[in-house]
């Protein structure tokens, strides 16, 4: 056996390991007709949960919109949130029948604001695991993403 051959080997790993390392993350990019769908995600559940939020980005929107509504294999139902109401202890945020996008802005989802709630979950949601997951808009239609379980 070549003695030089656990070095190389070793450099070998460690020169495949920093590269890798240097490849961008995945973020979840989704287009539609008039906006541009990015990363929804989830915080991970216990097991026994009944509800969890789902966080997302609409930018480039270059037309009128609105999101009516969102299914998923994951619960029984999803629904549309407003922001929650800090002074009131156990809110929820109001039950939206739209989310509207207007052109030339951007709208972010995210804790505190308003949300989707999947309700009913049939299965906790797992750190690292991703999710499908259907948004239905008034004029783009439907649009399959995923939703990604962890950070933001």
């Amino acid at each position: 056996m070549n003695p030089y051959f656990p070095r190389l080997a070793l450099r070998a790993c460690l020169c495949i390991t920093f590269a890798a390392s240097c490849l961008p993350a995945q973020a979840h990019d989704y287009y539609a007709k008039f906006f541009h769908v990015y990363h929804p995600w989830a915080e991970p559940t216990e097991p026994g949960a009944e509800n969890s939020a789902v966080y997302l980005k609409f930018d480039e929107i270059s037309a009128d919109d609105k999101l009516i509504g969102a299914k998923t294999l994951l619960a029984d139902r999803v629904e549309l949130r407003g922001p929650v109401d800090a002074d009131v202890p156990g809110s929820t945020g109001k039950l939206l029948d739209g989310i509207s996008l207007a052109s030339g802005s951007e709208l972010e989802l995210r804790p505190g604001t308003m949300r989707l709630i999947l309700m009913g979950l049939k299965q906790p949601l797992q750190w690292g695991r991703s999710y499908p997951m259907t948004l239905e808009f008034e004029k783009s239609g439907m649009l399959i993403v995923t939703v990604s379980v962890g950070t933001p």
